[in-house]
């Protein structure tokens, strides 16, 4: 009867260790979900503002190339009149 009593005993004490290195395990993970969640919350913030800025980036250079297209057709145009002019002064 007392090694039966002595073997649950020692049976609850190994439950009792696997209980509390399981609840340390959870704590774990606990703690990792927590500090992956709000990496990823960071990251989305710097999805957001990297789209952002991706956004005036692309409204810029567009913004560009009309400026280009302007100064092509003025170019083009004074190259013609400057022709133009000298077509006229040759007769």
């Amino acid at each position: 009867m007392k090694y039966l009593l002595s073997e649950k005993s020692k049976q609850n004490c190994d439950l009792v260790d696997e209980m509390n290195r399981s609840k340390r395990v959870i704590d774990e993970k606990q703690f990792e979900a927590g500090r992956l969640r709000e990496e990823s919350i960071v990251k989305g913030d710097q999805v957001t503002d990297l789209r952002n800025n991706q956004s005036k980036i692309e409204h810029e250079i567009e913004t560009v190339k009309v400026q280009r297209a302007e100064m092509w057709r003025e170019i083009t145009h004074l190259k013609e009149v400057n022709d133009k002019k000298s077509l006229e002064a040759g007769h």
